[in-house]
């Protein structure tokens, strides 16, 4: 079997992860790494293995170089949240030939927040005939492309609730940080105004994915700013103890309505002191549907997964830019 050559494009924690999930599999070949931080550049790539290794790959500051010295079919690019960030980077690999996989929230379904930079995108990949995806666990597949496969067997869905319960304290820490973690609810809330935390980003790219797959028409579509969890007891995190009465981590929700009903409400809470993990999704219609994984996926784990597992159907699908509803269902690639 001939192996798909990757370029990992961002190695931080993330990307470090998916590195070492394409290196053990016999599916893949990791053929070059870049990332711009000064603690890793020039590094070899086995270094942030978790037995270290000897792989013979320095990750290299400059992209366009490994890009035009590498003979590889896909690059997976894990380096931030937001798409006006990222674009760049998926030009540069687009211009290269490569197909391009990204744990970049936004990209999941660009056209919610930036539909000017999903269009040239989207054109850019068909005249290189190459296909740029978004993806993760969530946003990508937990919120959006497993409730819209659990509606197959439905003959009718009147409405769609996914609801997310995470234990945030098992996450690594750039996660906590980000949910809020140890500040006082004023804190939180100045942070997040100023943008200093993001809390979970892509409850509404979810919301449009799973509206657009089902056909629907969304009249109003909801995110509200996102709610701090705190705990009267003390509670353990990887950012260190919380007091009493600080945040612990936070629920986010956003809803869709149609015809002045809610059809589709996401609840995303993550926080240290949940008494039960799981994700649950709950389908209204003919016939109901009600699926709850017990113990819930772990994000970090889930993402890596989702993101290798999804590269052989973004080379095999369409050229442009594709979201996981336009692929076939993907499975754990060996």
């Amino acid at each position: 079997m001939k192996k798909i050559g990757v370029i990992v494009y961002g190695c931080g924690v993330m990307g470090q992860k998916i590195a070492h999930s394409l290196h053990i599999k016999k599916s893949f070949e990791v053929m070059g790494a870049v990332d711009i931080a000064e603690d890793l550049a020039g590094r070899d790539l086995g270094e942030f293995f978790p037995k270290k290794e000897k792989t013979g790959i320095a990750i290299q500051k400059d992209a366009q170089q490994v890009l035009s010295e590498t003979k590889a079919q896909a690059a997976v690019i894990a380096t931030t949240s937001y798409l006006k960030d990222v674009t760049p980077q998926i030009e540069m690999c687009i211009e290269a030939g490569l197909d391009v996989i990204s744990t970049c929230e936004e990209l999941s379904f660009p056209s919610v927040s930036e539909a000017k930079k999903a269009g040239g995108l989207d054109r850019q990949a068909k005249d290189k005939n190459v296909t740029v995806t978004g993806t993760g666990i969530n946003p990508g597949f937990l919120m959006d492309s497993l409730p819209l496969m659990l509606t197959a067997p439905c003959l009718e869905v009147r409405s769609i609730r996914v609801l997310r319960m995470m234990d945030s304290s098992k996450r690594r820490t750039p996660f906590q940080f980000k949910v809020g973690t140890g500040l006082t609810q004023e804190e939180f809330y100045r942070k997040m105004e100023e943008e200093e935390i993001t809390g979970h980003v892509g409850l509404k790219e979810s919301m449009y994915m799973i509206a657009e797959g089902l056909g629907w028409n969304l009249d109003e579509a909801v995110e509200a700013p996102p709610v701090p969890v705190v705990d009267e007891e003390v509670v353990h995190t990887g950012l260190g103890m919380v007091e009493p009465g600080k945040v612990v981590g936070l629920t986010s929700t956003a809803y869709g309505k149609m015809g002045g009903k809610e059809v589709i409400t996401l609840v995303f809470n993550a926080n240290a002191a949940v008494d039960e993990e799981f994700d649950e999704i709950i389908i209204k219609g003919v016939p109901d549907i009600h699926q709850k994984i017990l113990g819930g996926v772990h994000g970090d784990v889930g993402t890596v997964a989702v993101t290798v597992n999804a590269i052989p159907k973004v080379i095999q699908a369409s050229p442009g830019l594709r979201t996981m509803k336009d692929l076939p269902p993907c499975a754990r690639v060996p």
